[in-house]
């Protein structure tokens, strides 16, 4: 073993993504510490209802966030360690899609708000938190420093901007504002972390991008996108599905109990998607010279990563009531027994981004699309059936279920699957030797 992590040691390439991951891994360390921390405080200061309404706001534009994303995270990242020759072209035309995509985004979310919205509240809530949407479109600035192995830049950025958005809702807590400014401060979260890339993009001294349209790379960058695209509303329909069917049956109270644990449960997920796009330069190198080497790699992946995903389930399970009650406060009792088995759907979510990466890599994105629908199906019959009867921990117990479906019961009736069920089973069984 000391051999081993000594010979890891003098392999420079090793100890380049290593440091990658680990300026990444930072920045997501303050993003969950953020995410859990202010989100406590804010919810302190809200209350279940007023934090209902705001989740709720979050949620339905979280889902067309995924969808001006276009899986760039991905696939721009992929394209550029393949050709980064081609960088200013790429990432202009990755730059310009995501931006068109954007701008239909909001048109089409304000036409479903004034249909389908009755209260002028929640549409003025959702309507400016939207905002964000435009400036989503520099992540490509992001994606074009993951691919030179240069995460370090990007992360300093985002780290900044998390800190200037913390600092403000924060302050709207100590000044006791009303609901409007904090969705105004959510807007602003996108508009500072644009602000902080373009600078670092400027000082770093990267191409310009913006004018680089390439028309010929439309038509295969939207060939993988699609997919992707199809695949991240269906994942976001079905992670947002529950709190979405929460408010219908039960009301924003009930809501806000569940989006408290949801909260936690989020903010670890991100955990493992960071190191994904950490690793994901390296896992495409692999796979182009080495067969043996990529089934080794897909094994430790999954092995390390629900190793720590199941360690987290089981304490979480043990002081739920305690952590629930150290963080939101007694007000927020009632989302235990959520947190709990949301925790232990984190397990499938673990698998599931990995999964998600891997099928990217060996270029069946497709894929992506029919597991994440097998997902969102499965999640909307069990929370049809069980928030009615159970309420908020029947929708827990429909995201556990459905995450198990898509993302390990799914590859048993899916031969293309097999060669990544393989490496799960692998993983799972702990002492099987690689």
């Amino acid at each position: 073993m000391i051999n081993k992590l000594s010979s890891l040691k003098k392999n420079e390439t090793f100890m380049r993504y290593l440091g990658n991951s680990s300026w990444m891994l930072t920045e997501y360390a303050l993003k969950i510490a953020s995410a859990i921390f202010v989100s406590i405080y804010v919810a302190r200061y809200l209350g279940p209802e007023k934090f209902g309404l705001l989740s709720y706001a979050l949620a339905i534009v979280s889902i067309f966030m995924a969808v001006s994303r276009l899986g760039m995270d991905s696939i721009l990242v992929r394209d550029l360690s393949k050709h980064p020759e081609q960088t200013k072209a790429y990432m202009g035309t990755a730059f310009g899609l995501m931006f068109g995509t954007a701008i239909l985004a909001m048109f089409v979310l304000t036409v479903l708000i004034s249909l389908f919205e009755s209260d002028a509240e929640n549409k003025l809530y959702i309507w400016i938190i939207s905002i964000g949407l435009i400036f989503q479109t520099f992540l490509a600035i992001d994606y074009g420093f993951q691919a030179q192995v240069k995460a370090k830049f990007s992360s300093i950025a985002k780290s900044m901007a998390l800190g200037i958005s913390s600092i403000i809702k924060i302050y709207l807590v100590v000044t006791k504002a009303d609901l409007q400014l904090f969705a105004v401060a959510y807007a602003l979260d996108h508009a500072i972390i644009a602000i902080m890339l373009v600078a670092t993009h400027v000082i770093k001294k990267q191409p310009v991008f913006l004018f680089a349209f390439d028309r010929a790379l439309v038509k295969p960058m939207l060939k993988s996108a699609w997919p992707m695209v199809l695949s991240a509303v269906c994942f976001m329909l079905y992670s947002r599905l529950d709190q979405l069917m929460i408010k219908y049956y039960l009301g924003v109270e009930q809501l806000g109990l569940y989006s408290a644990a949801a909260k936690i449960f989020e903010g670890w997920s991100i955990v493992p998607y960071i190191l994904m796009i950490s690793l994901f330069p390296m896992i495409v190198r692999i796979k182009k010279t080495s067969s043996t080497g990529y089934h080794r790699m897909k094994v430790y992946i999954f092995r390390v990563f629900l190793m720590i995903s199941l360690g987290v389930a089981g304490f979480s399970t043990i002081f739920s009531k305690e952590i629930i009650a150290i963080t939101f406060g007694q007000a927020f009792d009632g989302a235990s027994a959520v947190f709990a088995i949301l925790m232990w759907a984190s397990v499938f979510t673990t698998m599931g981004t990995i999964t998600v990466r891997l099928l990217v890599v060996e270029n069946i994105e497709k894929k992506i699309l029919k597991i994440t629908s097998v997902g969102l199906i499965v999640n909307f019959i069990l929370n049809f059936i069980l928030i009615p009867i159970f309420g908020i921990i029947g929708g827990a117990f429909a995201t556990l279920l459905s995450l198990f479906s898509a993302y390990y019961l799914h590859d048993y009736f899916d031969k293309q699957m097999e060669p990544i069920l393989i490496a799960k089973n692998t993983a799972i069984v702990f002492l099987r030797k690689i």
